[in-house]
């Protein structure tokens, strides 16, 4: 079952569709930190959490349980940009 996005007080969680939408836009479409935290209105920290929170779990686990839920292609494979 997928997980949605909360509202905690002053922040908002990220969603499984959120998070399998930035591994994505970061894998596929070599967007950086920023950009992604632009595209999506979110801090430029946040996409960078959830890269990190993603690989951790791929190497873990062997997938990403968000990713998973969401039926991203990318749910077992480690995100890494293209960008130099």
């Amino acid at each position: 079952m997928l997980k949605e996005a909360e509202f905690r007080g002053t922040f908002k969680t990220v969603g499984d569709l959120e998070h399998s939408r930035m591994i994505q836009m970061y894998i596929e479409e070599n967007m950086g930190m920023k950009e992604i935290a632009e595209k999506l209105h979110r801090s430029s920290r946040t996409p960078l959490e959830l890269i990190h929170k993603h690989n951790n779990a791929v190497k873990r686990s062997g997938f990403c349980a968000a990713c998973k839920r969401a039926g991203s292609p990318y749910f077992s494979r480690i995100a890494a940009s293209a960008k130099i």
